[in-house]
């Protein structure tokens, strides 16, 4: 599957399994492939062509080139992300990330989850709300963070090269609007 020959859901998915995994290249221009070391001091964000040439992306990329191929092909869509939350003076460099973006499209009346980052996972699940689809994906990450509450935050870009930090700093200025 080529990007050019993208005209479905299932494409999507189809073009990330054959050519995205789930990684970042770091400010150094090395490559991290299922790898968090050092994330919170090294990771910057990609754009779009940086993920499609190094075919590498986060959660927050993959979301993001997944969201841009649906608005190419005309599907209404939306990006979230759930997290433990973590203030702008949050600073401990060796935590761990607790952070899931993810989008929702919608087509026929139905909202659809379309899964590629999280390799457990992956595929496209069918909703009969943007409520029910939103509590059960959050739900399932409030349980792999042992039960602690997880805002939900609708986002709408990604900006290149910024770091982990000022993408949570961005999102939660979403959630003061």
């Amino acid at each position: 599957m080529e990007i050019e020959s993208i005209k479905t859901p299932k494409d999507i998915l189809d073009y990330m399994n054959e050519h995205i995994k789930y990684g970042w290249i770091d400010i150094n221009g090395d490559k991290h492939i299922r790898n968090m070391k050092n994330f919170r001091s090294l990771y910057r964000t990609s754009s779009i062509d940086e993920i499609i040439k190094s075919g590498l992306g986060t959660c927050i990329e993959q979301v993001y080139l997944m969201s841009n191929l649906l608005s190419k092909i005309n599907i209404p869509n939306k990006m979230f992300c759930t997290r433990i939350f973590e203030g702008k003076d949050f600073n401990d460099m060796d935590a761990e990330e607790h952070m899931h973006c993810f989008v929702l499209y919608y087509l026929d009346n139905k909202v659809y989850h379309i899964e590629h980052p999280n390799w457990y996972k992956i595929g496209i699940y069918e909703y009969s709300s943007e409520e029910e689809a939103i509590k059960k994906i959050n739900d399932y990450y409030i349980e792999l963070s042992g039960g602690i509450p997880r805002p939900v935050t609708q986002f709408y870009e990604v900006k290149p090269n910024i770091s982990f930090k000022e993408f949570n700093i961005y999102i939660n200025s979403l959630d003061e609007r």
